[in-house]
């Protein structure tokens, strides 16, 4: 091999060791992040899904009802109740996003 060629082998074998060490760099980096942004992946995975809205008309209830002991009576009603209304509550759902069948 020339001068040439053997200069260039050298290049491309330092290049891919830096790249290897840019990489590993990144990695650690990334974990780093992933790990002080885990609150905030939870507090966006739940204001996505239907606990936010659930939380919202209870915090609507709160404030229409404005005495806790009403709340908890209703609550309480609420509960007995649970066992009935439990199967019917896919169909709620699908309804309270729009995609109810009909």
């Amino acid at each position: 091999m020339s001068r040439r060629a053997h200069a260039l082998a050298a290049r491309r074998f330092a290049l891919i060791e830096r790249s290897a060490r840019l990489r590993a760099g990144l990695a650690q980096e990334g974990g780093a992040l992933a790990a002080r942004l885990g609150l905030a992946d939870r507090l966006v995975h739940i204001a996505r899904s239907g606990l936010a809205r659930t939380l919202l008309i209870g915090g609507a209830a709160l404030v229409m009802f404005g005495r806790p002991r009403q709340l908890f009576r209703t609550a309480g009603r609420l509960l007995l109740l649970w066992p009935v209304l439990k199967p019917f509550l896919p169909d709620l759902a699908a309804w309270w996003r729009g995609t109810a069948r009909g």
